[in-house]
């Protein structure tokens, strides 16, 4: 069974290298982190601020941190209004080649294989307000067979180069 935890601040990550000194920005990063918040009017604001937070704290580049951080508050909005689950988690994955913030209203159960996630076309009429993006492939919006909801995007850690 799990714990729960009151967050009364946001949260603050310190990296240090092997010989205990503070990390840079630029040094290679592995991280994974799951919120849960209850589905409640303005909880997505603080999805975004964590969101903001463990990305700043783990050196995201500065064109990149205010996009990711807007998608998670975007689509824990979107969560909001059309999920009728009691709550729903940020999915933040993050290692040396780039990084995956994903929201849903997913729990995982005990001993359950993984849902079938899959994608909403874009004519559904269920497509969440584009955002401005700088991933490849924007926020992607997926649908488990039993009606879970997953919004996803992807990014690289390098600034895409301008296309000629």
């Amino acid at each position: 069974m799990g714990h729960t935890v009151r967050l009364v601040g946001l949260p603050y990550i310190q990296r240090q290298n092997q010989d205990g000194s503070a990390d840079t920005p630029t040094a290679g990063v592995e991280i994974s982190l799951c919120l849960e918040l209850p589905r409640v009017t303005d909880s997505n604001l603080a999805m975004g601020q964590v969101a903001r937070a463990v990305l700043s704290a783990i050196g995201t580049p500065a064109w990149l941190l205010q996009d990711l951080a807007e998608t998670a508050r975007v689509a824990a909005q979107y969560m909001v209004l059309h999920s009728a689950e009691p709550s729903y988690r940020l999915l933040l994955s993050a290692d040396e080649d780039g990084i995956a913030v994903a929201v849903t209203d997913y729990t995982p159960a005990a001993l359950t294989a993984p849902p079938a996630w899959q994608p909403v076309p874009h004519d559904s009429g269920v497509e969440p307000r584009a955002t401005r993006m700088t991933s490849s492939d924007g926020m992607q919006l997926h649908r488990t067979p039993d009606g879970h909801l997953r919004l996803r995007t992807e990014s690289r850690w390098r600034k895409p180069a301008p296309s000629a």
